[in-house]
């Protein structure tokens, strides 16, 4: 039930050494800054094109006959994907928001390991370096076709988290590799989320537009989605144990409760399963 990360720090790294044709068995990360001096815009994105020229990501196959890259995104979970009338939709910014516990990480992990499954690659972008890798591979996320973007939470860089995570995610969806983009906010403020420019979000909708992508925020409250774009809203359910209560059950998982919107509001309720 834990998520993949969401922005970063980044800095110019070393080039891990891999075998021809042997994927890595953890997701490609670009870690936090080792100093305590922030990486300015430029350079972030500079390293993380470099990253991606050395590692000579390929996007996904040429479309069969027949075959759209335009259709939703599905996250595997039929509640959400019926209330989602299919799943998240391609060139648009969506968001999913509530409170810890709500399922708003596991949901957007599903969506992840469903989209690595095919074959496409994701890229989660973590200022709260908050990832955690074997759960995503327990979800069924293919951490090989996954791009991990780590951040600084609590450090002294954390202050520029934010505008070079917003940098970083300009450049990976302007790419054009990755078929889900994942911005992770969960746990940053609206007052640290604020302090980015008021075009932010207008700018990222208007890159996401003319691609295949899916741009999706994970956020404690509501922050952005584009008009077409899937806002949901989560609140916790109750968890649930196995057993008979006492102090020897384990949790199992929880069940949450969906809403989209922002104007006809429809509902839905789904599990997830602790892994």
């Amino acid at each position: 039930m834990s998520a993949l990360p969401a922005t970063a720090v980044l800095v110019p790294l070393p080039r891990p050494r891999l075998e021809r044709g042997s994927p890595p068995a953890v997701p490609l990360v670009v870690p936090p800054a080792a100093s305590a001096s922030a990486t300015p815009p430029a350079a972030t994105r500079a390293a993380l094109e470099e990253l991606l020229k050395a590692r000579r990501l390929q996007a996904e196959a040429p479309p069969l006959r027949g075959e759209s890259r335009h259709t939703p995104l599905p996250t595997g979970m039929p509640a959400i994907d019926g209330l989602l009338r299919g799943g998240f939709p391609r060139g648009q910014m969506s968001e999913v928001f509530g409170p810890p516990s709500s399922g708003r990480t596991g949901l957007v992990l599903s969506l992840v390991a469903r989209t690595t499954q095919t074959g496409a690659l994701a890229a989660w972008v973590d200022p709260g370096d908050r990832f955690d890798p074997s759960s995503a591979a327990a979800a069924g996320a293919l951490l090989p076709r996954l791009l991990w973007l780590r951040g600084p939470r609590g450090r002294p860089e954390e202050a520029r988290a934010l505008p070079e995570a917003v940098s970083a995610l300009a450049t990976l969806i302007g790419s054009g590799l990755f078929t889900v983009v994942v911005l992770d906010l969960a746990g940053f403020s609206e007052r640290e989320w604020r302090r980015l420019p008021g075009t932010t979000w207008i700018r990222l909708q208007r890159a996401v537009a003319s691609s295949t992508s899916a741009l999706v925020l994970i956020a404690d409250a509501h922050v952005a989605s584009s008009a077409l774009g899937a806002s949901l809203a989560l609140r916790p359910d109750g968890p649930r144990f196995s057993g008979a209560p006492g102090p020897g059950r384990l949790l199992t998982g929880l069940t949450a409760f969906a809403e989209a919107g922002p104007y006809a509001r429809r509902q839905a309720s789904f599990a997830l399963h602790a892994v």
